[in-house]
């Protein structure tokens, strides 16, 4: 007689399959939000970027006439349109030396490969022994720079953030190539981060300094440009008291006149936010005012023909 054991209780692992472990779905929709998050952090670091481009851009341009930039009313889509054209030379600029650089270092890997273990330790050292005192020189002249201003005028303007961007670059290298070639034991973190940071701010402030120089070069053509822009006369109801080289006052006190005074020998220099800025024909920087008017009911302009030079 033969007996039958059935399986004791809890014990039935008996050759059926073991079920799935539960997988865990939401694992690609955190991964998705992570992406995301990613990529609004990096746009909004642009996008702030880029409006203080425009802004020291439209800043340059207001100084030089001697306004006050806050007067303007700028949106951020204006200063966002301002700082394109104080970036694309940069960029060009900064792509062609990214792309001569790599070549350099292209050039010296393959160099440093193809000697001996012994030649490539000791032509590491000697690179680093040059290299680390010129980065760290270039790097201390950059922050000195900097910080006491030395050079506020373009082009030598660029030259302290120039050389903390290359002074932080080269540190960089020197790290890299001391950790691949003759293995030194990694320099902290945080180092190299600062590095890389100091890279940036290098790279940031000459873009600034390039947007700065583009919103005054934009002014002096403007200035120079006035008497071929098209004459404005100006209608208001009340004296606002623009005087000057060039503006002439007609006063019309009949009370069937809407406007009693006019002037004329204006040009619109920009309108904004509802305001009109205006200069005489004859504006001189230094002398002359610039006339802002609240573009409303108690004024009226009408666009003349230029005078040209006369």
């Amino acid at each position: 007689m033969t007996t039958t054991h059935s399986p004791a209780p809890g014990n039935l692992d008996n050759g059926s399959p073991k079920p799935e472990p539960h997988e865990n779905h939401h694992a690609p929709t955190s991964r998705a939000w992570i992406i995301v998050a990613a990529i609004v952090s990096q746009t909004t670091i642009l996008v702030a970027l880029l409006y203080r481009i425009g802004w020291i851009r439209a800043n340059a341009t207001a100084e030089y006439f001697g306004i006050d930039i806050t007067l303007a009313g700028f949106t951020p889509s204006d200063y966002l349109l301002r700082s394109l054209n104080s970036i694309i030379h940069p960029l060009l600029v900064l792509s062609l030396c990214t792309v001569a650089f790599f070549a350099l270092i292209d050039r010296l890997a393959r160099a440093l490969s193809s000697v001996s273990h012994d030649q490539r330790q000791r032509l590491t050292k000697r690179i680093l022994r040059t290299a680390r005192p010129v980065g760290g020189t270039l790097l201390l002249i950059g922050v000195a720079g900097i910080l006491t201003n030395s050079a506020p005028h373009w082009p030598t303007a660029t030259l302290p953030p120039l050389s903390l961007f290359f002074g932080a670059a080269i540190l960089g290298y020197t790290t890299h190539l001391a950790r691949t070639s003759i293995h030194q034991k990694s320099i902290q973190h945080v180092r190299t981060l600062a590095l890389i940071a100091l890279c940036g701010l290098g790279l940031m402030l000459t873009v600034e300094k390039y947007a700065e120089n583009v919103g005054r070069n934009v002014a002096i053509y403007d200035a120079q440009d006035l008497l071929s822009r098209p004459e404005i006369r100006l209608h208001s109801k009340t004296d606002i008291d623009i005087v000057g080289t060039g503006v002439s006052l007609s006063h019309n006190p009949a009370p069937e006149q809407k406007f009693h005074y006019r002037y004329d020998g204006l040009r619109l220099l920009v309108h904004s936010n509802n305001h009109l800025f205006l200069v005489s024909k004859q504006w001189e920087r230094g002398k002359s005012r610039v006339f802002i008017v609240k573009n409303d009911d108690t004024v009226r302009i009408d666009p003349t023909a230029s005078s040209g030079g006369t």
